[in-house]
């Protein structure tokens, strides 16, 4: 015989697994929108670093035609100062070898500013393509979030009930209780209103149900089949 709060027991133990299910499913799904928002804002830094890149490489360049400009106003001034002809003439392949590294440049410059308009344009495409997409993963993000949270309140709310009922329960009792669950897969106690045993699933004859009806009583009544404590929520 056991006592009927066990079936309470079992109750709320059912309850908390369903409730940790449901948690483990939401928090699961979380992680996973949560993995295809980051993946996409990879993809949008990734636009991002490309585009910062090239506007770095395009910065160096002009600097690199600054650094050639300034180094020609200084051979102009050293040419003016000049002690000899070789000296004038070297001075003035220096200047021109300047100019062509300046001339160089600018055309690089060119096709470099065009690779630097194509990035921004895709940086933006990429950027305003999934903006919608991204809001739409946060606010279910969020609200997965609260709902996880609201099985977490649910889930200490059980498991407190369990502790209730385990500390008005003598410890023999619960030590026969868990034992009975080991043997029958967490099923101690099962429902046989619909005909049949919840537990093993064999439905009764006419006579039997009948029969098993007229003697039911908690916490004493087993089914003949399988062994478990029956009950009736009818």
């Amino acid at each position: 015989m056991l006592k009927k709060e066990l079936l309470n027991l079992q109750y709320k133990e059912i309850e908390l697994l369903r409730l940790k299910t449901k948690k483990k499913e939401i928090e699961s799904e979380k992680e996973k929108l949560e993995k295809e928002s980051q993946k996409i804002n990879n993809n949008i830094e990734s636009a991002r670093i490309k585009l910062d890149e090239k506007k770095k490489y395009l910065q160096e360049l002009n600097n690199f035609i600054k650094y050639k400009q300034e180094r020609i106003a200084e051979l102009k001034k050293q040419k003016e100062s000049a002690r000899n002809r070789e000296e004038f003439k070297k001075i003035l392949r220096a200047i021109a070898k300047n100019e062509d590294d300046i001339i160089k440049t600018k055309q690089q410059i060119t096709g470099i500013e065009t690779e630097v308009e194509a990035l921004k344009d895709a940086y933006l495409k990429v950027k305003e393509q999934f903006e919608f997409k991204l809001n739409e993963l946060k606010e279910k993000i969020n609200e997965l979030e609260k709902e996880a949270n609201t099985y977490e309140k649910k889930i200490n709310k059980v498991l407190f009930e369990i502790e209730e009922i385990k500390s008005s329960l003598p410890e023999e009792e619960l030590k026969k209780f868990e034992q009975m669950k080991e043997k029958f897969n967490g099923l101690v106690f099962a429902d046989i209103s619909t005909g049949a045993c919840e537990g093993c699933g064999i439905t009764y004859s006419s006579a039997e149900y009948r029969e098993l009806l007229s003697k039911l009583k908690a916490g004493e009544s087993k089914c003949p089949y399988c062994g478990r404590f029956i009950y009736c929520k009818k």
